[in-house]
């Protein structure tokens, strides 16, 4: 118990000398815009797609690890989580990962997005005030359902073969690409479910979107006029 209290203090220096305090969603807010972008180096780097989706993917987790070492106990349970799907993701290229590696690999990745998000809520819901930290939680929120989304098409993909008509190459960027155009509604067709339990799970990202922006919308209105002015 000593040694994980002394790598808990340990964790905390680290987390405000490169965060600069803590519980700073602003360096996972980057992290996922970064993400976002992946198609400008991607096309550039074709031949990389697979190395640089590992890398920023890596980055998120690191990010995220930050967030949920509000106690000791999140911190052993976040910390080991992440680390696991850290180390999964770098197991090898993408289209030589073994279906048992990439179905670990999606569920461990999953479990700590699920974990974060869970720790971005109670971040968000126990702020007395609508600060830039808070604002940059919640659009973290909201690109993280994007990035679990990748996640879960590809569990689907891997317990239904050719549930989509993916193109040669990485199918995690892609399912990730697929989700994040489905959670905005853009839809462009060029990534398609072509089973039924690929087109329910697209409707319930879908969906998910539009309820998280309602009701997310809903909580920082409440907080902002309920908030003090004399602590703005």
């Amino acid at each position: 118990m000593k040694r994980i209290r002394k790598a808990y203090r340990y964790h905390l220096k680290l987390q405000r000398f490169l965060f600069r305090g803590k519980n700073n969603s602003t360096w996972l807010l980057l992290s996922l815009v970064l993400l976002l972008l992946l198609p400008i180096p991607v096309y550039l780097l074709p031949h990389l797609r697979a190395l640089i989706f590992q890398v920023v993917l890596s980055f998120v987790v690191f990010t995220g690890i930050q967030l949920i070492s509000n106690s000791i106990r999140h911190f052993l349970v976040g910390f080991t989580i992440g680390i696991v799907a850290i180390i999964f993701i770098w197991l090898g290229a993408e289209s030589g990962l073994l279906p048992v590696v990439k179905f670990l690999r999606a569920f461990f990745t999953s479990a700590f997005l699920t974990f974060l998000s869970y720790r971005l809520f109670n971040i968000i819901w126990n702020s007395p005030k609508i600060t830039l930290n808070i604002i940059s939680a919640a659009v973290s929120g909201y690109f993280l359902i994007g990035l679990f989304g990748g996640q879960l098409f590809q569990f689907i993909n891997l317990l239904v073969p050719n549930s989509y008509n993916l193109n040669q190459g990485s199918d995690l960027y892609q399912l990730t690409y697929f989700s994040f155009t489905t959670l905005t509604s853009l839809g462009f067709g060029d990534v398609l479910p072509l089973t039924a339990p690929a087109q329910s799970m697209a409707l319930l990202i879908g969906i998910t979107g539009q309820l998280y922006l309602t009701i997310l919308v809903a909580m920082l209105v409440g907080k902002y006029l309920i908030q003090d002015p004399s602590n703005s």
